[in-house]
């Protein structure tokens, strides 16, 4: 009787011990796990938007990288996904008041740090001038990318990353183009 109830003690405890590693296991694996697709990362990252921001779009910009943009009454607020073996981050968002001079498009720039150390730089914004159809931008160092128009059914939004940081961010030339590829908006401070 006593081997048995030994038996059954050594059994249960050795039960509760695998059971609680696979709790452990399993918890452990759920926080560190990401979202599998962009749109539940997006879902979970309301909880780092500030009350009162809408959601206005979401966008995978490559495999591992993706944005949202948000809106508050004329501000315009983006958040930085990015991809790893566990599924979507968050990296973090760029929010403030946009450049509106000259007028035609309105835009913002924001530089988000990883946590693997890599830097998101973006200029963002919003496409006033119903003319605008290509947007270039031309950043310190001379980098010359093309930013992207997003039109969604409340406004049009631009996006352009950039390689590198941008200080300040101010010194970036910025030319909107017309169809017949005309400049109709020109964002360019006098250089030093």
């Amino acid at each position: 009787m006593l081997v048995n109830y030994w038996f059954k003690y050594i059994f249960k405890k050795k039960v509760r011990k695998k059971l609680f590693s696979c709790l452990i296991i399993l918890l452990v694996v759920s926080i560190l796990a990401g979202c599998n697709s962009l749109e539940d990362a997006a879902e979970k990252a309301k909880l780092y938007i500030p009350e009162g921001y809408n959601l206005v779009h979401i966008e995978q910009v490559s495999d591992d990288s993706g944005v949202i943009f948000y809106t508050y009454n004329d501000d315009l607020s983006v958040g930085i996904f990015c991809k790893n073996s566990f599924g979507w981050d968050w990296i973090g968002s760029g929010s403030g008041k946009l450049v509106t001079y000259p007028e035609g498009l309105h835009w913002r720039y924001t530089n988000l740090e990883a946590k693997d150390k890599r830097n998101w730089s973006l200029y963002y914004g919003k496409v006033i001038n119903k003319d605008i159809q290509k947007i270039t931008l031309t950043t310190t160092q001379g980098e010359t990318v093309e930013g992207k128009i997003v039109d969604t059914d409340q406004l049009r939004l631009w996006y352009a990353f950039v390689n590198e940081p941008q200080v300040p961010s101010v010194n970036a030339d910025i030319v909107g183009y017309s169809k017949d590829n005309k400049v109709v908006y020109l964002f360019s401070r006098p250089k030093e």
